[in-house]
């Protein structure tokens, strides 16, 4: 760095203030009548600059669909149904664990999952051995989970549940523990295996779904099981309603995704484009802020 010298100035009749910002953040106003010069000089050693990510005590383990797993990863613009794309080619998605990950510092991180995410799958099954299901999933000796005590462990999938057609049960399902063939059993067998690698002291995030338009499949559509996305999304709430430990991102009207901006924020009318994910992702950066000090 080369040195710089502020000579004298030149002071004029009148008073002017000169601001001096210090390493604390602090700043102070001077008259100009009084400095005769400033000298900036090259450091002897380099500056200590403090992190500026969210330092978190718990570790994460980012547990979602695909619209999680193209974090990283090429995605291409196509119609979809009555969607319609106005872009075209392909981008390199900048999604929620990327954005999450410049922002906060866990003392570590894990996806889940073929390449980072479970494409296609969803929280409960068509049948109790559904393999596209995250609950029969969460049972598989190899299914490479992490144990780690006390994390914390989003969920976000319910738009798969809506898509693929999940029968919803009702809340006995969720107490009696009736397994995944309903989606409120699925929330409870999924959750148990979460609390047995992660502890009684481990907190879930868990997402209403994405605004959506996607084969056939919208956000106010009923599919054949008679289900709306919104009832997924009560029924969830209803589960973490009965759990102290429950944090909830509200996507779906905080992110400011809309089924009108749908064809400037999704690559086919599900999956994010990159300015998609600066919006989807802002719930959860609120919501993770929030359990900084948990």
């Amino acid at each position: 760095m080369k040195h710089l010298f502020l000579l004298l100035f030149c002071l004029p009749a009148y008073s002017q203030s000169m601001v001096v910002n210090t390493t604390e953040g602090l700043s102070t106003a001077y008259p100009t009548s009084q400095v005769t010069s400033v000298t900036f000089s090259e450091d002897t050693a380099e500056p200590v600059v403090p992190s500026k990510k969210i330092q978190m005590k718990r570790s994460i383990v980012f547990l979602g669909h695909s619209i999680w797993r193209n974090d990283n990863y090429f995605v291409k613009y196509q119609n979809s149904g009555t969607f319609v794309t106005p872009f075209t080619g392909t981008f390199k998605g900048r999604g929620y664990q990327t954005l999450l990950g410049e922002l906060f510092d866990f003392p570590s991180v894990s996806s889940p999952g073929p390449n980072g995410g479970y494409s296609g799958y969803s929280l409960g099954g068509t049948s109790a051995t559904d393999d596209k299901s995250i609950a029969v999933v969460a049972q598989q000796a190899d299914n490479g989970w992490p144990s780690i005590e006390g994390a914390i462990w989003t969920i976000d999938f319910i738009t798969n549940d809506f898509k693929r057609n999940i029968p919803l049960g009702t809340f006995a399902d969720y107490k009696n523990q009736t397994g995944p063939a309903t989606f409120y059993g699925a929330v409870r067998q999924l959750y148990e295996k979460i609390k047995e690698l992660s502890g009684s002291d481990v907190i879930i995030v868990f997402s209403n779904a994405l605004k959506r338009n996607n084969s056939g499949y919208t956000s106010t559509s009923r599919n054949t099981a008679g289900c709306t996305l919104a009832d997924y999304e009560l029924a969830l709430l209803t589960c973490a309603a009965a759990n102290s430990n429950w944090y909830f991102v509200d996507q779906n009207r905080l992110s400011g995704i809309t089924d009108e901006n749908l064809p400037a924020v999704t690559a086919d009318g599900l999956h994010l484009n990159n300015l998609g994910y600066t919006m989807a992702v802002m719930p959860w950066i609120a919501v993770l802020r929030s359990l900084a000090d948990k």
